[in-house]
């Protein structure tokens, strides 16, 4: 392998990230929009998007498994084509229960191409000699971004109807054409007897920190844009632009985040970040102005930013005979988080205030910072 299919790579990896956010981020304004079509209240729509994380998180050891087998590159185009595919269903879903089993199938996607991309990122990095994950995440933050504000255009001006198909149509046909760089799947595959990506007791402290970080994105993710609407008595597509501030703050750190790991180590970025995202997040639950909101919003994404991409770098080294499967336990608890967090916002606001509620994430970002110690891996690329 020469470096310049390395660097090839990494390119093609970093434009499959950008595609996940991007369907991510157009995902975004529909949440709002399929609250009120089937017509259910807080606490029981929480409970339905617990079909995202429960589709995502059964699919994560499956796909560590199947990163062992047939290694990640070909894994990677399967399971995006089932999340490409799946983003249409929830959409459209006319009812309650066929809601449910639509975000079921979109969270298997979302979960397994998250896992599978995540791997083959670290191969990259690992033939680079240089760490790469935070840019790569950077990509997925300008995907969110691109995804958030374009689909609120979309559905502002045109429908959402044709947003959705918008969306969908580019994500296959870039993923598909971004595939054929990878590199060979021989990098990854096979390389350990055990299969599955349970966690251990060597990933269960790091995983536990990765269910927090995603806990925070998924909330704001989902709730975000509703919880800004009523709070201020905008529209759909204006309130979307929380999310998209938000995801702005993400990209821009994490294309600092290879940069600030490097020079100053992962446990005080670490450290820093944490902190950052507990004081954007409050902020931006008491500020009186919507202005002064999404600027909240964006601090807390700078914050937040470069958490995960370093979680999951410590998770691939923790068990270098099988870097697949320690993503998948590390990104199964993290992703858990990103999914099953939401659905707990939802019951928490159902018995208190959705503001009340979404301050959990600001305790979650400081339960980070006071456990950081758990990246130590990270250290090492």
């Amino acid at each position: 392998m020469t470096t310049q299919n390395a660097i090839r790579a990494r390119w093609a990896v970093l434009v499959a990230f950008l595609l996940a956010g991007l369907l991510i981020g157009a995902w975004v304004p529909h949440i709002p929009l399929a609250e009120q079509r089937i017509g259910v209240g807080h606490g029981a729509f929480g409970l339905a998007l617990l079909a995202i994380a429960a589709g995502a998180v059964l699919s994560m050891p499956l796909t560590g498994a199947l990163i062992n087998r047939f290694g990640s590159a070909p894994v990677v185009l399967a399971t995006g084509l089932i999340f490409g595919f799946g983003f249409l269903l929830p959409v459209f879903a006319p009812s309650y229960w066929s809601f449910i089993a639509a975000a079921f199938v979109f969270g298997t996607g979302t979960g397994s191409m998250d896992v599978a991309m995540n791997a083959h990122g670290l191969a990259v990095e690992k033939a680079l000699g240089r760490p790469i994950m935070s840019s790569l995440h950077a990509g997925w933050s300008v995907g969110c971004w691109i995804g958030a504000f374009g689909g609120s255009y979309l559905i502002g001006h045109f429908s959402a109807a044709l947003e959705v198909y918008v969306a969908a149509a580019v994500f296959i046909v870039a993923l598909v054409a971004a595939c054929q760089f990878f590199l060979p799947s021989k990098v990854d595959k096979g390389l350990s007897e055990s299969h599955f990506g349970w966690p251990t007791k060597a990933t269960f402290g790091l995983g536990a920190l990765c269910f927090l970080a995603l806990m925070v994105e998924g909330s704001v993710a989902d709730w975000g844009g509703i919880f800004t609407r009523e709070k201020f008595g905008i529209d759909v597509a204006l309130a979307a632009w929380g999310f998209a501030f938000y995801q702005g703050g993400m990209s821009a750190s994490r294309f600092a985040g290879d940069f600030l790991r490097h020079r100053f180590g992962a446990l005080n970025v670490v450290v820093a970040s944490a902190a950052l995202a507990a004081v954007g997040m409050g902020l931006a639950l008491v500020s009186p102005s919507l202005p002064l909101t999404f600027v909240a919003y964006a601090a807390g994404g700078v914050g937040i930013g470069n958490l995960a991409p370093v979680l999951f770098a410590a998770g691939g080294r923790l068990e270098p005979d099988a870097p697949g499967r320690g993503i998948a336990a590390v990104v199964s608890m993290g992703y858990s988080g990103f999914l099953a967090g939401p659905p707990l916002i939802g019951f928490v606001a159902q018995f208190t205030s959705l503001g009340w509620a979404l301050g959990l994430t600001v305790l979650g970002a400081m339960i980070i910072a006071l456990f950081a110690k758990a990246v130590s891996p990270a250290e090492r690329y």
